[in-house]
């Protein structure tokens, strides 16, 4: 009799779960399951407390829904991916594990994690089995005539779309129910040691079967619209799974499983169709650089000229900017959401970004430092390749001359104020046309608010910022 186990990392799901399918495939194996905790690692990756009680609740609610395939999730604390490895190697010796499935990963530490297990399991005779399950399609794929990773977003899309519409997607089932059951411990799921905030359930639903019908409720009723409504900052308008993805609730290959239901033929989408499979597409562009290139996870670039930006740094505009006292409603808007709940719309991202980077001179590791600190959806290669295009030094990256103007953006995608209403209520009395620069109307009346003066001037400041880029990429 064999005894297989699956290794569960960033992938808390049953459903398109290709190291549980291969795992069951055999239906006389015993079938174990196994999560290992790592709570110094993801401090010191400073994971969000919102992302760690998001783990939490996935890790319950996954073992409620093995158990029901007669599956048992084993629940293992340890500190570190590394130290982690003699915990699964002890585990696989104590249960007589023969097979080992799990989903790869692609960070640095992880791969480097993977390897060493590889290793040892092979000298004690255990096999070990990997797959590519967190993509659409298998890192070093999507490559050009000379089998490099694409350096440009456009061409590695156009790349992506022809191959989506060239494959036939697998959407692996639910594992059928085992017949043997082995259940040897019932250890209390206790991977809470951070300082609980408040969680917003009602915003992020617990489960796989919710997040599925969040899902194609976006797909049937929502995206037609969402080329229109995607940047309308006070509209509900777009799917909030990235959480999800973030963590393995949820696959890619669902996502466009699920939107093929609805929307057939990947060539004749429509217009909003079109952007949330750019998402798509964005998301896996980051991830196949992340793999291709590991020094994205240290912090590094990939441009010879970052190191010459002289950054200003200053700590009173860091400490401002991060708890939305700047003095521009968007901007502080924007970033008391993200301390409150834990995420932000993607065009939010982009205004409070590209302001601490182009408008503070504030280098962007720390504002990339910051969001992963506070995202409850963070991932590292979408945190690191979205902070490093706003800061036009990464791969296929805005110009370093775009800047983005937060009264014309706030103008723009928030006209009515709505949005910075409800997360800056000190503004609540000024009226609409002219809540985007408050200050304006406060002086024109000779009358106070108990709101800060902009902590910098947006004409002479994107002036400085781009001397400043442009000495560092074109000064050899």
């Amino acid at each position: 009799m064999t005894i297989n186990l699956v290794w569960f990392r960033n992938d808390l799901r049953i459903r398109n779960n290709l190291a549980l399918a291969s795992a069951c495939k055999n239906r006389k194996s015993v079938v174990l399951a196994l999560f290992i905790s790592v709570l110094e690692q993801w401090k010191t990756n400073l994971i969000s407390d919102r992302k760690a009680i998001l783990i939490h609740e996935h890790v319950i609610s996954l073992r409620k829904e093995l158990m029901k395939l007669n599956i048992f999730l084993h629940y293992c604390k340890s500190s570190t991916f590394l130290k982690s490895i003699d915990c699964l190697i002890t585990f696989c010796k104590k249960n007589k594990v023969q097979k080992l499935y799990y989903n790869y990963e692609y960070e640095f530490f992880e791969k480097k994690r993977d390897n060493i297990v590889a290793k040892r399991l092979k000298k004690n005779f255990i096999l070990s089995k990997g797959f590519h399950n967190s993509t659409l399609f298998e890192p070093g794929s999507i490559v050009n005539k000379k089998g490099e990773m694409y350096k440009k977003y456009s061409h590695f899309k156009k790349k992506c779309i022809m191959s989506l519409s060239e494959n036939n997607f697998n959407e692996y089932s639910i594992p059928k129910k085992r017949k043997i059951f082995v259940k040897k411990n019932n250890f209390k799921i206790s991977l809470l040691q951070f300082p609980i905030k408040k969680f917003y359930k009602q915003l992020f639903p617990i489960g796989e079967k919710k997040i599925l019908k969040k899902l194609k409720l976006f797909l049937k009723n929502k995206i037609q619209s969402y080329n229109i409504n995607r940047n309308c900052l006070s509209l509900n308008s777009t799917s909030m799974i990235s959480a999800y993805l973030s963590i393995g609730v949820l696959s890619p290959i669902q996502c466009l499983s699920i939107f093929l239901k609805y929307h057939s033929n990947i060539n004749t989408y429509t217009v909003g169709t079109c952007n949330w499979i750019n998402e798509l597409i964005w998301r896996e562009f980051f991830k196949h650089l992340l793999y291709f290139y590991p020094l994205l996870s240290k912090n590094q670039v990939l441009c010879n000229w970052e190191k010459r930006i002289q950054w200003k740094n200053n700590e009173k505009h860091f400490h401002a900017w991060k708890n939305g006292r700047t003095g521009f409603p968007i901007i502080d808007a924007g970033m008391r959401q993200l301390n409150k709940i834990g995420w932000i719309h993607n065009r939010i991202r982009m205004i409070t970004a590209s302001f601490l980077v182009k408008n503070l001179l504030i280098n962007w590791r720390n504002g990339e430092k910051y969001f992963i600190s506070q995202l409850i959806d963070g991932d590292l290669a979408l945190n690191n390749g979205n902070w490093q295009w706003i800061a036009s030094i990464g791969n296929d990256s805005a110009p370093y001359f775009r800047i983005f103007n937060p009264i014309v953006q706030s103008k723009k995608f928030d006209n009515m104020g709505i949005f910075i209403k409800k997360y800056v209520p000190e503004l609540k009395k000024v009226p609409i046309s002219i809540i985007h620069d408050p200050h304006l109307w406060s002086n024109s009346i000779k009358a106070t608010i108990k709101y800060p003066e902009p902590i910098v001037n947006l004409i002479s400041s994107r002036k400085i910022a781009i001397k400043i880029f442009k000495l560092a990429k074109f000064t050899s």
